[in-house]
């Protein structure tokens, strides 16, 4: 009978460092209120219209402001 508890103990405490882990990356995560690489516009040098990003992909350059 005993026997049946240590596994059972042993999985408790993997479930609960996973939880911690998890918790904890969370955190560590910055808050993304930024929302302007996720906008269209179109590169004034190539005329790409890039999707997503602040970087023209063909030509590189930056999203004006």
């Amino acid at each position: 009978m005993n026997y049946f508890f240590i596994p059972l103990i042993f999985l408790m405490g993997i479930m609960i460092i996973i939880i911690c882990v998890l918790y904890i990356q969370r955190e560590e995560t910055p808050e993304n209120d930024d929302q302007e690489d996720l906008e269209e516009w179109t590169c004034p040098d190539c005329g790409f219209a890039v999707q997503l990003g602040t970087e023209c992909p063909f030509c590189y350059t930056k999203k004006p402001t």
